[in-house]
């Protein structure tokens, strides 16, 4: 009798271990081993095929990949926040302005008294602090912002260091993007990156758009179409979310994801005010110091911050921002490899 239960524990034990290695097998076979990739077309790339003038409609040819029409701003962005460049590049540990761009770090801290309870209390360790970074950004043409794909290449299991990413693209300031390969189902979004689309899905989460004339809409699932990101002139895409303000650039309380990412977490966020003024946002987390955002306090902060829209990117190890090639916020973890970023640099010439 002994000997049976023997063999039935060693037996269900064996289907275990052997479960559990066809698991991690089809998770590396899916997202760690590098799959057929897209090189990237550059800015560069499109700048030989496409003149930038404002107030102009171009069709971006994007070397054989479908790219969305340019429809920039009528309004010179120079002229508009003039007192917010200066004539040559000027520079502190927190600070950057030049012709084209204005970047001011504020990092800030406080006290919440709202414990993190879900999963069985697993984040309550954390306690009830925050602590964050916020990249105030002015940009005198929308070249200044850019993405990048790891390793130069748009497919699945492609991943490089945000540091490494940043110095090849020599940007000002990075954060991490959407982690856009991480979803591999039918309805995995549409990708729209330096204008050119890698992907046109639908989805059923929220999708934030860049457009070339420096607005930014967030669209519903129901509102996605490709042909109108075409018409109105995407510059970029991400799908992750969710959003955090309602139209009236007011804090939503209630939020279209799911309840993992309803958790405080470390968080990475875009900010928008108007054309040619944003910020981005990355709030440390899973720290004595710092436990990471809920949702609702992130939209809060967007609200008090005077944004129209806002919008979470990927966030947890991923979350990470570099400025002026040194490491810009406190991650719990040495850095992260991660899929692609958000480039803030002087503007294409």
């Amino acid at each position: 009798m002994k000997k049976s239960v023997i063999k039935k524990i060693l037996m269900l034990a064996g289907d275990i271990l052997l479960a559990a290695v066809l698991v991690t097998g089809v998770w590396v076979g899916n997202y760690l081993i590098p799959q057929q990739g897209i090189h990237a077309q550059t800015m560069e790339d499109a700048a030989e095929n496409t003149r930038l003038e404002t107030g102009e409609e171009n069709q971006n040819t994007g070397g054989g990949l479908p790219t969305t029409t340019i429809r920039l701003d009528s309004q010179d962005w120079h002229q508009k926040f003039a007192d917010k460049f200066t004539s040559k590049v000027v520079s502190t540990d927190t600070s950057y302005t030049s012709p084209d761009l204005s970047i001011h770090l504020t990092y800030d801290s406080y006290k919440t008294n709202k414990l993190d309870l879900s999963e069985n209390g697993k984040h309550k360790k954390y306690g009830t602090n925050i602590s964050y970074v916020l990249a105030d950004i002015y940009v005198g043409d929308i070249t200044c912002i850019q993405t990048c794909f790891a390793q130069d290449t748009y497919g699945v299991g492609y991943s490089e260091k945000l540091s490494d990413m940043s110095a090849r693209m020599k940007s000002v300031l990075a954060v991490n993007g959407d982690s856009y390969s991480n979803s591999r189902h039918k309805d995995n979004g549409t990708i729209i990156r330096n204008g050119t689309i890698y992907r046109a899905q639908s989805t059923d989460m929220e999708t934030c758009v860049l457009n070339w004339d420096g607005t930014i809409k967030i669209y519903s699932p129901e509102e996605l179409d490709t042909q109108t990101l075409i018409d109105s002139g995407a510059y970029q895409s991400w799908v992750f979310g969710p959003s955090l303000l309602d139209a009236d650039g007011k804090a939503k309380t209630t939020f279209k994801t799911w309840d993992y990412i309803r958790e405080s977490h470390p968080r990475t966020a875009l900010g928008y005010y108007e054309p040619g003024h944003y910020c981005l946002l990355v709030v440390d987390g899973r720290q004595d110091s710092t436990r990471g955002m809920f949702l609702d306090e992130m939209a809060d902060l967007f609200e008090q911050l005077g944004c129209k829209a806002a919008y979470n990117l990927d966030g947890g190890h991923c979350s990470f921002m570099t400025f002026q090639g040194q490491v810009a916020n406190h991650p719990y973890k040495p850095e992260h490899k991660v899929e692609d970023g958000i480039f803030i640099k002087e503007a294409l010439q």
